[in-house]
This record gives C-alpha cells, sequence and structure tokens, in this order.
C-alpha cells in the first residue's frame, strides 16, 4: 500500500487530492513542524535525505518532490486518467502546467513573499508578469486544459492559494474562481478530511 508522508499544511495536499481522485488506498503518516522555524522535523530525514515532504513510498521506493510524484502515480496507477496522450494537441499545454507549478510560478511567488529592499521592486514585477499569465490563459476555461480536469491542475492549486495571499479580492477573478473550484471539488474535500485543510497566513491586509 502506498504510503504518505504528510507535512501539516504542506504541498503534500496535493497528493493526497490525486491518491483520491485516483480511488487508490493509502495510508498517512503525520509529521508536524517545528513550533518555532516552522520547517519540517528531522525524522523526515530517516525517510529522505532532504527531510522535505511530499514524500510517498510504494513497494518500498521513496519517491520525493511534488511533480515527480504526480508523474509516478499517474504513470502507474491512472491508467490513462487525468492526463492527455502524447499524441493530443493538449498534451504539451498539460506539460506545461505541470511543471510550471513548482518551476517558474512557485518560483516567482516565494520570490515576492520574501523579497526585501531593492529586489522587492523585481519581484513585485515578476509576481504581477506570472500571475496576468494565469489569469488571462484562464479566461473562458472551466479548467486549465478547458473543460476537463487534469493533475495540471492539481498542481497548480497550491501555488494558486499561496499568490492569493497577495493580492485584493477582485484583482484575478479567474484565478479566484479557479481557486474555488478546486477547493469545492469532490477529491479535494476528501484529501482535507485525511490530511487536514490548508491554513496559510492572511499577508494581504
Amino acid at each position: 500500500m502506498i504510503r504518505l508522508y504528510n507535512l501539516e499544511n504542506s504541498r503534500s495536499q496535493r497528493i493526497a487530492w490525486l491518491l483520491e481522485e485516483l480511488g487508490i488506498s493509502y495510508q498517512v503518516e503525520e509529521f508536524k513542524r517545528d513550533p518555532v522555524t516552522r520547517l519540517a522535523p528531522q525524522a523526515l530525514r530517516a525517510i529522505h535525505p532532504l527531510g522535505k515532504s511530499p514524500l510517498i513510498s510504494d513497494e518500498g521506493i521513496v519517491v520525493a518532490e511534488s511533480g515527480a510524484i504526480v508523474e509516478y502515480l499517474l504513470t502507474r496507477y491512472a491508467k490513462g486518467r487525468l492526463r492527455p496522450t502524447a499524441e493530443q494537441p493538449a498534451y504539451a499545454q498539460y506539460l506545461h502546467w505541470l511543471h510550471y507549478a513548482e518551476g517558474s510560478a512557485m518560483a516567482a511567488f516565494v520570490m515576492k513573499y520574501l523579497a526585501e529592499g531593492k529586489a522587492a521592486v523585481f519581484c513585485e514585477n515578476q509576481f504581477e508578469l506570472h500571475m496576468s499569465y494565469i489569469e488571462t490563459s484562464l479566461k473562458d476555461k472551466h479548467w486549465l486544459l478547458g473543460d476537463e480536469f487534469s493533475a495540471a491542475d492539481i498542481m497548480m492549486s497550491f501555488p494558486l492559494q499561496f499568490a492569493l495571499l497577495f493580492v485584493k479580492q477582485g484583482q484575478y477573478p479567474n484565478i479566484e474562481r479557479f481557486v474555488t473550484q478546486v477547493e469545492k471539488h469532490p477529491s479535494y474535500c476528501k484529501a482535507c478530511k485525511r490530511v487536514g485543510e490548508l491554513h496559510l497566513p492572511q499577508l494581504n491586509g
């Protein structure tokens, strides 16, 4: 059985969501953040040297990194679900969003969170560039690839939940609509019951 090593209030929620959507049985091993540093506990390093979450183990194989876990689970268990085939026109866009989530998008959003001084202007511009790009990409679309829900939507969920902490309500209506859909998705709600809801800090005043 798959074991999900879940760090509270973390990106591992997306993996639980994917497991629920695929109908895969899994066990959850919970880890608490350090109350002072808010970092993952040292105990996670016994499972993987980086001591980061999410992590899964499957028949003795440990897989780290959100995108890698998603691809692993889809390849082994999805039976063609939640992603286009390589022959379909949407495949390139699917790959883009799947890897953009933890690549360009999350990098820009974390820089916005951490930037101070002169770097803040550059990071603000990058933040707005990426938010505008995503906002435009979601125009007239139910999900990132159109009407069909995919693993790319799962991967993009956390970055956009995080990004909305920095903006005023109504500033990016398509992104807000997307996040609302995410948080009402039946499998997402099941995952929240298993691993807990996200509680991100309020940053937009």
